[in-house]
């Protein structure tokens, strides 16, 4: 029974919490276990427990096996399977000597403890260590991750999450966020709102909210497509804020990559996308593509923010704005466009702007095969090239596998060594001969 106002809380009488056999988490039970929807945990959990002392500070010694358990999260597609723990019961404490379990090809492990004394505000201290974890699986985002964890709550500090993580690998899906304009009505009244807290503390019963500081770093195998956009970057990141308003600060670079517009495609020359303590969602963003066409080198250059980007474009030789989109798109002067061809130009801004993608081929055959890259290269007529497509893989972090074929005959492996973020060696063995180069970028 709850305590009535002015009494101390319950006592228990001392008694036994034995299970013979591990019992299965009933499915009624399975999101109070994970603390809110869209997260499940499912499997069998055997305890043998002596509880005794006040319900608001219960005295527990016994222990808490098990394995087999299946952790889901609906939002980031997020599944830990094999999931085993050891643990023991002393005084209020769930101690956890360990816990371990797989996502996809990487681990999840652990240890620490939680208190369930709701007097003290269920202090926690866990430890996690990620070795390329495969954590989200939607969509939108695709990534394994590594490194290490450290959650702690305490009434003194509040609720936190703190980390210094690694991504192997990431594949992010630029979708643009459109909001419907919804007409406010005069008059009307809205119950149940509730502003809800910006500072994760501990003074509710269990943590809800918790605050942030975990750095997010990668080398390269960033992979960003969407809006025209397929390119592979690395990124040095800060994350704070809480989990419901996190606050992204940091910057990513391009490594490689191109950008289409109008099924022609320009090669990233530069590129960032910087974050400076906002939404996740709207980045600043500089980047700058080039391509040739006929003898004019056209040059799209896109800046500002990520969901109102603002496009230029330019040329050399130097030509007006117009004509270098006509130039880009047809091949020809603008004064010489056809009624079809202004319509392809105007489904080509509409794509860029974030319209509608039909059909994406080139990313299904992708991630059905496994490849990090596939592309679509135009002809050279230097080498006798015709429009090919190349595959690419990346063997270790720093070795990168190309295979360029076209429907003539040619073909060619080009691999790619990177020494250090700023030089490459690169290789390429074909039926019209080998050659080798280095390639040394620097922003400056």
């Amino acid at each position: 029974m709850p305590a009535l106002p002015g009494q101390a809380p319950p006592s228990f009488r001392p008694r036994s919490i034995w299970s013979s056999r591990p019992r299965s988490i009933p499915a009624c039970r399975r999101n109070r276990l994970a603390g809110q929807g869209g997260q499940q945990l499912n499997g069998p959990i055997a305890v043998a427990a002596d509880i005794s002392g006040r319900a608001d500070s219960p005295r527990l010694t016994g222990l808490v096996k098990a394995k087999s358990l299946t952790y889901d999260n609906d939002s980031f597609g997020t599944r830990i399977t094999n999931l085993a723990l050891d643990g023991r019961f002393s005084n209020d404490k769930l101690e956890l000597t360990g816990f371990s379990g797989a996502a996809g090809a990487g681990t999840v492990k652990g240890s620490g403890w939680l208190s369930l004394s709701a007097a003290d505000k269920f202090p926690l201290q866990l430890h996690v260590d990620l070795v390329n974890a495969h954590l989200a699986r939607s969509d939108q985002v695709d990534s394994t991750v590594s490194g290490a964890l450290d959650l702690s709550n305490t009434a003194a500090d509040g609720a936190w999450i703190k980390g210094d993580l690694r991504l192997p690998t990431l594949r992010y899906a630029v979708i643009r966020q459109g909001a419907a304009e919804i007409n406010q009505l005069d008059g009307v009244h809205h119950k149940g709102y509730r502003t809800v807290q910006a500072v994760a503390t501990a003074d509710g019963p269990a943590p809800k909210l918790w605050n942030l500081d975990i750095r997010v770093r990668a080398d390269n195998q960033v992979f960003i497509s969407g809006m025209g956009l397929d390119s592979e970057w690395r990124m040095n990141l800060h994350v704070l804020g809480t989990t419901l308003d996190p606050r992204v600060g940091g910057e990513m670079e391009s490594v490689r990559g191109y950008y289409e517009f109008a099924g022609r495609e320009f090669d990233i020359d530069t590129g960032t996308i910087r974050f400076n303590g906002g939404a996740l969602t709207n980045p600043e963003v500089n980047l700058t593509a080039s391509g040739t066409v006929k003898d004019v080198t056209g040059i799209i250059t896109v800046s500002g923010s990520a969901q109102r980007p603002d496009i230029a474009f330019s040329s050399t030789p130097s030509l007006p704005q117009d004509e270098v989109l006509s130039r880009m798109l047809f091949g020809e002067s603008v004064t010489n466009l056809s009624a079809t061809e202004a319509l392809q130009l105007a489904s080509a801004v509409n794509g860029l702007r974030g319209g509608h993608d039909y059909l994406n081929p080139l990313g299904a055959l992708r991630s059905a095969t496994g490849i990090d890259r596939l592309r679509v290269v135009g002809a050279d007529t230097t080498t006798g090239r015709g429009t090919s497509l190349a595959a690419g893989k990346y063997l270790t972090n720093n070795v990168y596998v190309e295979i360029v074929t076209d429907t003539k005959g040619f073909a060619a492996t080009q691999i790619e060594v990177a020494l250090s973020r700023a030089l490459s060696v690169l290789s390429q063995v074909g039926n019209t001969g080998t050659s080798l180069s280095v390639k040394y970028s620097k922003d400056y």
